[in-house]
């Protein structure tokens, strides 16, 4: 049986999970963003994993990168598919709606997702004031993620899938009125973000890529141009020694955390919060677009 793990990363989360995936199951480390200018991705591969964080799962939960990906996914109903996506609250109310969405848009593509698996770490803007009691404790996760991500490893070795698929699909039901709910707030923000008018009807996969005209940048920017080096979209150019973004963002905050003067503010982030992965460092993110196929040596890509 050969893996292949690709995965999309921003502070590092779901870089971290890959790693430890593909480690464990001898497979090949491919980032996303290295594939996704080609017309088609096609892995020889006969398991494939694609490994995510999940945010707004209120509206879709997929980053666009992702759902960009599977629809270039060559042959895909050969394949025994699965999804990892990292997340920061509560598994019925992120990764479960995030799930079950891919779920659906591997089947579009002509595939089916096979394994459904979810990984609790850090919010990368550590704000969990608007979740119900919660733990917190960025250490407890770590050491809870060791413990899933090797339970996911022994699972997908044997081609199943998660083991709470069922109680999970039941709590997704049960939300499901709330997304609706929320739904308009959360478009409502990002109109704001995005600095469109409040009538404006552009939809959530309009509205995230612009969403960069909220960043900003303050006097402490020394025109390094890490920002762009590390942005796995290509979204920022760096004019006069400032960086300038195109419009086509992932919401990643990868330019708001690994810029070393911290002179990038993302909006979702309070002011002086930074958060990657303790794991991985600026020449793991770095290494994101190295050529397809290069695999997992000493801990590193």
């Amino acid at each position: 049986m050969s893996f292949e793990i690709y995965y999309f990363s921003g502070t590092g989360n779901s870089l971290y999970a890959a790693k430890e995936i593909a480690k464990q199951t001898g497979g090949v480390l491919t980032s996303i963003a290295s594939v996704i200018d080609a017309p088609s991705v096609n892995t020889g591969a006969d398991s494939v994993g694609i490994v995510f964080p999940c945010y707004l799962a209120q509206l879709y939960g997929i980053p666009l990168i992702v759902e960009r990906f599977v629809n270039k996914l060559e042959d895909p109903v050969s394949k025994y598919i699965f999804a990892v996506c990292t997340f920061g609250g509560y598994e019925a109310a992120n990764a479960v709606p995030t799930l079950k969405n891919l779920s659906k848009l591997v089947r579009s593509a002509g595939g089916r997702l096979s394994g459904e698996f979810s990984v609790r770490l850090p919010m990368n803007n550590l704000d969990y004031s608007h979740l119900p009691p919660i733990n917190t404790d960025s250490n407890v996760m770590y050491r809870n993620s060791v413990d899933k991500i090797n339970e996911i490893c022994r699972r997908i070795k044997k081609k199943k899938n998660d083991k709470n698929i069922v109680l999970n699909s039941f709590a997704h039901l049960l939300l499901s009125p709330l997304y609706g709910i929320l739904k308009k707030y959360v478009t409502t923000a990002l109109k704001q973000k995005a600095k469109e008018d409040e009538s404006s009807k552009l939809n959530f996969h309009e509205l995230i890529p612009m969403t960069d005209k909220s960043i900003t940048v303050s006097d402490k920017c020394t025109g390094c141009g890490i920002c762009e080096k590390v942005c796995p979209v290509h979204n920022i150019r760096m004019r006069d020694q400032r960086p300038s973004w195109s419009h086509h963002c992932e919401m990643c905050f990868a330019c708001d955390e690994w810029c070393p003067e911290g002179a990038i503010q993302h909006w979702s982030r309070a002011k002086g919060i930074k958060y990657h992965h303790p794991e991985i460092k600026l020449e793991d993110m770095l290494g994101k677009c190295l050529p397809k196929g290069s695999r997992v040596r000493r801990g590193r890509i």
